[in-house]
């Protein structure tokens, strides 16, 4: 492979990373806001809720935040793992006075796994926090119209 079309698509590949962490860590942002207000109406409104409202509510908002914070975790994890397998890899770099063929391959494999994972995670998050969005404002305005 021409060593120019390599390094570019080493770029390359580093820039999609980049790009899906910021995506990831600005939807985190907003699913934290939306926590807080979900949690917030729930709590000013859940006397005048039903029974079942209050308790789907409730379910909806825990399943997205375990499912959340699970896969904050892992990821946690994944990316201290991640960061001494490169520092790993550095040293022995440092000491063999040159980079190896592999340098970053498996954490690249790694990464992109992990990259095809958010996406459930994220909607199993979202579908369960937004349905519980979903039924409070749908209880407030059956309440409102209802009396």
């Amino acid at each position: 492979m021409d060593e120019k079309l390599k390094e570019f698509i080493e770029k390359q590949k580093e820039v999609v990373i980049s790009s899906y962490e910021q995506a990831k860590s600005y939807s985190n942002i907003i699913m934290m806001g939306g926590y807080v207000g979900l949690f917030a109406i729930w709590n000013f409104t859940k006397d005048n809720l039903n029974k079942w409202q209050s308790m789907s509510v409730g379910l909806l908002a825990t399943v997205s935040v375990f499912t959340f914070v699970l896969f904050e975790v892992y990821g946690l994890w994944f990316r201290s793992r991640q960061t001494f397998s490169l520092m790993s890899e550095l040293d022995k770099a440092e000491r063999l006075n040159e980079f190896p063929a592999d340098y970053g391959k498996q954490e690249i494999k790694c990464s992109k796994r992990m990259m095809k994972a958010w996406p459930f995670f994220f909607f199993i998050t979202l579908c369960s926090g937004v349905s519980a969005g979903v039924i409070l404002v749908w209880s407030f305005v059956t309440k409102l119209i209802c009396g």
